[in-house]
């Protein structure tokens, strides 16, 4: 396997070739066609894909801090729900779901949380690839009790096709008012397999960009097929986070973990959820 530098220095170098060429107009914008213009970062609220939602995480769940984001979620069963999975490590934290904007609706406790089981929280030995790489960061949650405000999304049963066919759901927190979700057109730029990690580049399109700080890492990229929402991927951080997090048009490898490649994995927490 390549070296870490070598595979981030090519992948940059091809997101940077197919950024130039790639175009938003195939952007899927769901139910509000005059919403297709906003941006993840300084955007317009959007109210669509309704089973796109966001974790809180406090010391109990009368103690959540409602002030931002932990991490974005999508729920694909009542009571289950996938994000990254490095965003619920802290065993000590209470972690709650909900959907639209945050304090717009109810919450449910998250009960248990299941990780890949190839997932490293943390960096084994001098260096871990697998670590370093944010492979196999996808976890699934089981909540409370069934999920009855919103309707489950369905998981992608095809790898994602090239192009500018996805929305990329995120989130914004501005002005101390509590943080609302926003989408904007995207584009699947190509796909890379690292092992069994399934992995693809996505651009939002239109001068967004994605901010962990606003809690836009587990958040999903999602499309439509017919009234159904199906999910595609879900973020789990660039690579060059440090260097490009919340610059629109200066971000390179926007790591999304492909929910074809993990569908197995997530069907068989769906299955063992009574």
């Amino acid at each position: 396997m390549r070296s870490a530098a070598t595979f981030v220095l090519s992948t940059a170098l091809v997101a940077l070739s197919a950024a130039g060429c790639a175009s938003p107009s195939g952007g899927d914008t769901g139910d509000d066609p005059a919403s297709s213009e906003d941006h993840l970062v300084g955007g317009t609220r959007d109210q669509r894909w309704a089973g796109s939602g966001y974790l809180l995480a406090g010391a109990s769940m009368q103690h959540l801090d409602t002030r931002k984001v932990a991490c974005g979620a999508t729920l694909i069963a009542p009571r289950v729900v996938v994000t990254a999975a490095h965003c619920v490590t802290d065993t000590t934290t209470t972690f709650a779901f909900g959907t639209g904007d945050v304090g717009s609706g109810p919450l449910v406790e998250v009960v248990e949380r299941h990780a890949h089981p190839d997932f490293h929280p943390v960096a084994e030995g001098d260096f871990d690839l697998t670590h370093a790489l944010r492979k196999f960061h996808v976890a699934y949650l089981v909540l409370a009790r069934a999920v009855d405000f919103a309707a489950p999304a369905e998981l992608i049963s095809q790898k994602p096709p090239v192009g500018c066919n996805v929305q990329a759901i995120g989130w914004r927190t501005e002005g101390g008012s509590a943080p609302v979700r926003e989408s904007a057109p995207a584009c699947v730029l190509f796909r890379v397999q690292l092992g069994e990690d399934p992995i693809f580049e996505v651009h939002p399109a239109e001068g967004s960009a994605l901010c962990h700080i606003d809690g836009d890492q587990g958040s999903p990229v999602v499309r439509r097929e017919g009234d159904k929402q199906v999910l595609v991927g879900i973020y789990v951080g660039s690579v060059t986070q440090s260097l490009t997090d919340c610059r629109a048009g200066t971000q390179l490898l926007d790591g999304y973990e492909s929910m074809f490649g993990y569908g197995d994995f997530l069907r068989a927490g769906i299955a063992a959820v009574k």
